[in-house]
């Protein structure tokens, strides 16, 4: 953060091409700051959004590209940006009427705002029956995260019809890990993707936490013949916009 910010937090300093520089004059960078909820001493602050809310770091990060949230400034327990926004966003949607709710980051060349922001938003009516339907799909550990796709029928952009997409799928237990390292070490280590191209989900595998996360991942140009193709931003499956 800078002087006009606050107290900066970090110990080291981030890569300022890839995570940007406290001196930029990105739109949500600023915006953000007329937040809904920002507790003292935080490293965050929920900022809202077209739909929902967004989970918006309180230092300079320009998205999912930057190389510290996988291994640097951003990468421990600290900087959990996703669970603290799971755990924000039941407190914000897991009452009527509101209905099943997710999280989800775009790739870089799919999103309209450089500052890392995580949307908290309700998840597309018919998208969980489809992952809960495609169990036998999902992978169950990350190894096998980048062969198990699954097919997903969201809304296209403008909301107007069914837009099947590709997404790679895998469960998991917990949120208490770093998903952009899990997501680096399985598709940029393991299938020498990059990582800007990525976009990331999260949506609950049932009525609770206690029965896990579905963990969703795209890119606009993954394939999966005869399947549909992949997709580089979260608002296929999540009523942000």
């Amino acid at each position: 953060m800078t002087a006009k910010y606050g107290e900066r937090t970090l110990s080291s300093t981030p890569d300022p091409l890839l995570c940007g520089s406290s001196t930029d004059d990105d739109t949500l960078w600023k915006m953000a700051w007329q937040c809904q909820e920002r507790p003292k001493g935080s490293r965050w602050l929920v900022a809202k959004g077209q739909q929902g809310h967004l989970l918006v770091p309180t230092d300079r990060i320009r998205g999912i590209e930057c190389p510290d949230l996988v291994s640097g400034a951003y990468s421990d327990k600290d900087h959990n940006y996703w669970q603290v926004a799971w755990d924000r966003a039941y407190d914000w949607f897991s009452k009527p009427p509101w209905g099943t709710f997710g999280l989800g980051i775009n790739a870089a060349g799919s999103r309209s705002q450089d500052q890392l922001h995580i949307h908290m938003s309700l998840v597309v009516q018919g998208v969980t029956a489809d992952l809960n339907n495609a169990s036998g799909a999902v992978a169950k550990d990350f190894d096998h995260w980048p062969y198990c796709l699954v097919t997903v029928n969201g809304w296209d952009n403008q909301k107007k019809q069914r837009d099947p997409r590709s997404y790679r799928v895998v469960h998991t237990n917990t949120l208490d890990f770093n998903l952009f390292a899990a997501l680096h070490d399985s598709m940029i280590t393991t299938m020498g993707e990059k990582m800007a191209a990525q976009t990331l989900i999260v949506i609950g595998a049932g009525v609770s936490q206690k029965e896990g996360y579905y963990i969703l991942n795209s890119r606009k140009e993954l394939t999966n013949p005869p399947d549909p193709p992949g997709v580089g931003y979260c608002d296929s499956v999540l009523a942000c916009k």
